[in-house]
């Protein structure tokens, strides 16, 4: 061993203990990039901002907050913020659960500590001259965050990214110009707004924020096709890079979950998700100048893994009902609060043109639509009186109880407690993430505000499971039981509730959020949200990619 080889050994080997190991010895690392936790998905994409420590700066919008942890005061902060970070946090911190909600992305980063001016300190890895392409790490340093640098929050790999400074500025001014694309849809104000400025940093970076959107079916093929005319640009070549590894995490699981998948219509739903994915990164891949990920191999293991179960399993999908029995668990007695009364909520209001208004205003971002509609449903009344409030308060007459919405759970005391809390539930499925995913499935104003009312008697312990990461999508399951849970849970109560969890992952076919209690010996189930919004499927005939016909990806072989 060479002598030089032999210093770098010993360095590494005296620093390990101190540095995170993923970043030793990296070959090509994200310099500027700090791994963390992943607290919330938010829409799947980096989103790239600003940040402020300051919860009234974050409410306009358009900012990073950055917090050690939420006041209720400051959950306003968070709703309105392109993104959060945080220092230490659990998955089920108020600040995750928050942001969650919201649909705002969100990253813990632990190897930081607080300073007495309020500012988060991050523990950076200072790198050493490159050896044989490998740069090591050779110690650490304070990194200060402060008011009003650039981020770029990546909840898909855990990470937050700080660009350097010759770059933050065209990163901050590409990611306005692309959320303004993203309510617009006009590709068009895309190439004015690099007409006004046409440098070469703002190029690329614009498409760099393009990169997750083509693979998320948010940009079109043929609109890239242009927009890369214009930049004379294929990106810096990192976001590319960065789409397509969680590109292939994701394509990768799908043939795990045909295995556990309980019927042919989640099998269908799976093999054209994998397919989709694999005809987009194809003909972006040319663009970008940087492959397809190995998607394609993806989706055919997909294929084959969806064939074998085929014959094995029902056409349509059981029930939430016989899926929670078949996992050992009972479907919590409930009573309902049919769509009809949201209908009269609705009429008695005068809402149902307001809300076709503001869906339809091509001139509002999708945080805009959510802040105008939730506060015009929050600001109604829902009187005692009136027929839809009369028939709420005929099913919530034993309060305290649970009201389970589409998009949200929450408790209300009593029974005049819960006229108002009916009416934050059905807010919350007007926020960006409800409202988003109705969107990009060309369905909008497709809410039925059907509720369950749930009474809480007899509960010994409570609590929610995740069969997956909810902020990567990765497949781990997180168990947390209520704070005043007493006594907690027992080995053989979380074993329980594990197998439910992993059992109702399969019924999905993806990552759920299962709120459960336990009453003497029986296994609740209240309710089984998707982790994440589905992804948006583009026809795979589309006429920009006439070569990705269903015959040519042998879809039909599993049908």
């Amino acid at each position: 061993m060479s002598a030089i080889a032999a210093l770098v050994v010993l360095v590494l080997a005296t620093r390990a203990s101190a540095i995170d190991a993923r970043l030793l010895g990296a070959p090509d690392p994200d310099v500027g990039s700090f791994s963390g936790q992943a607290l919330s998905f938010g829409f799947g994409r980096p989103a790239c901002a600003r940040i402020t420590f300051d919860p009234k700066t974050a409410v306009p919008g358009g900012r990073i907050f950055v917090t050690p942890g939420i006041r209720a005061a400051d959950e306003e902060g968070i709703r309105l913020s392109e993104a959060v970070i945080t220092g230490q946090a659990s998955l089920l911190s108020r600040t995750a659960i928050v942001a969650r909600r919201y649909r705002i992305a969100a990253v813990s980063l632990g190897r930081s500590r607080w300073d007495a001016q309020g500012r988060l300190v991050l523990r950076e890895p200072i790198f050493g001259r490159a050896l044989r392409n490998v740069l090591p790490v050779v110690g650490e340093r304070d990194r200060v965050l402060t008011e009003g640098e650039v981020a770029c929050v990546n909840p898909a790999v855990d990470a937050v990214f700080f660009p350097a400074a010759k770059e933050a500025d065209a990163i901050v001014d590409a990611a306005q110009a692309a959320r303004a694309y993203d309510g617009l849809r006009d590709v068009g104000a895309l190439e004015r707004w690099l007409e006004a400025d046409p440098r070469r940093e703002r190029a690329a970076a614009l498409m760099d924020e393009m990169a997750s959107r083509v693979l998320d079916g948010e940009i079109s093929m043929e609109n890239l096709t242009r927009l890369q005319r214009a930049t004379k640009s294929a990106g810096s070549g990192r976001a590319w890079k960065r789409a397509l590894s969680v590109a292939s995490a994701q394509s990768g699981d799908c043939a795990a979950s045909a295995a556990d998948a309980p019927s042919v219509e989640v099998l269908d739903r799976l093999v054209a998700e994998a397919s989709v994915l694999a005809a987009r990164a194809q003909d972006a891949g040319k663009i970008y100048g940087g492959g397809d990920g190995d998607l394609a191999a993806a989706a055919r293991a997909c294929r084959n893994a969806a064939a074998k179960r085929r014959l094995m399993v029902p056409r349509l999908s059981p029930s939430l009902e016989a899926a929670a029995v078949a996992a050992g668990a009972t479907r919590s007695k409930s009573v309902s609060i049919s769509s009809e009364v949201w209908k009269s909520f609705a009429v008695e209001n005068d809402l149902n043109e307001f809300l076709s208004r503001s869906v339809d205003d091509a001139s509002l971002g999708l945080r805009r639509k959510s802040e105008r509609i939730r506060e015009r449903i929050l600001s109604t009344s829902l009187s005692p009186d009136s027929a839809a409030g009369r028939a709420v308060l005929a099913t919530t007459s034993n309060c305290p109880c649970q009201i389970i919405g589409e998009d949200v759970t929450l408790k209300a005391a009593d029974s005049r407690g819960a006229l108002s809390t009916v009416r934050e539930v059905w807010a919350e499925s007007w926020g960006p993430g409800p409202l988003g995913a109705r969107l990009r499935a060309g369905r909008g104003l497709d809410f039925s505000g059907a509720l369950r009312i749930v009474v809480d008697k007899n509960v010994d312990a409570s609590g929610v499971a995740f069969s997956r990461d909810p902020g990567s999508g990765r497949r781990r399951l997180e168990i947390e039981v209520d704070e005043n849970g007493d006594p907690k849970l027992t080995p053989a109560q979380r074993s329980r509730v594990a197998r439910m969890a992993r059992a109702l992952d399969a019924w999905r076919g993806g990552g759920v959020e299962v709120a459960f209690a336990f009453s003497g010996s029986e296994l609740y189930v209240y309710h089984a949200r998707p982790l994440e919004p589905p992804r948006p499927l583009q026809p795979l005939t589309d006429p920009f990619s006439p070569r990705l016909s269903p015959e040519a990806l042998n879809v039909k072989s599993v049908r």
